[in-house]
């Protein structure tokens, strides 16, 4: 991270003082931030989503939204992934899952309903409702993911915890299978202290 960002942005870990920061210094928190690993992953993902759903509109088309909405999701993911990283510690991590992705997400998809609208005015119309619908839910989705692997140190730039992106791909399956099983893992550890707390009350 840039030393004048680094020596600015809040240390504090309350979900309120992060996003104040962010609201008075969005050129310098957002956009000198750009997440450029978020940005690609998001591009790559949304593309293949974007190539299903139209492609029984005629390739020509399908290919046509997909390059459009890739470039729109490339340079806004990284934005959102920005973002992201700033909340990634913020505690309890459940004041930022239940907020962060959310807010993300209807923003995000406002903007791509547009850049569809506009692609609408330039070759005709095309169904739009189910494949924003599944976006939406990636959107949701990956944000959540993303916390997740932020807080671990995955998906991070400009920062003095960044390591190489190939470093990171290499970490994803571990992070997906974590991600995946993690509310079972809490679900356990959760009922396990609920046992131990039962057996120290009747001692």
């Amino acid at each position: 991270m840039d030393a004048s960002i680094h020596s600015t942005f809040p240390t504090s870990t309350r979900l309120s003082d992060i996003t104040r920061f962010l609201l008075r210094h969005p050129l310098q928190s957002m956009i000198m931030r750009w997440n450029w690993k978020a940005a690609s992953l998001s591009a790559l993902l949304r593309a293949s989503i974007y190539l299903t759903a139209y492609i029984k509109h005629g390739m020509a088309e399908a290919i046509g939204v997909t390059v459009a909405l890739s470039v729109f999701r490339f340079l806004f993911g990284g934005v959102n992934g920005a973002i992201i990283q700033s909340y990634r510690r913020v505690q309890p991590a459940w004041h930022a899952v239940l907020t962060v992705p959310l807010f993300l997400a209807a923003l995000s998809h406002v903007m791509e309903y547009f850049v569809l609208t506009g692609y609408d005015s330039v070759i005709g119309p095309i169904p739009k409702k189910n494949a924003i619908l599944y976006s939406v839910i990636v959107s949701i989705i990956s944000a959540i993911f993303n916390l997740f692997a932020m807080r671990r140190g995955v998906l991070i730039v400009k920062d003095e915890t960044m390591q190489s992106f190939w470093r990171d791909l290499v970490r994803m399956p571990w992070l997906i299978f974590e991600f995946i099983s993690f509310p079972l893992i809490w679900t356990y550890k959760r009922q396990k202290n609920r046992l131990r707390n039962a057996r120290d009350t009747e001692e």
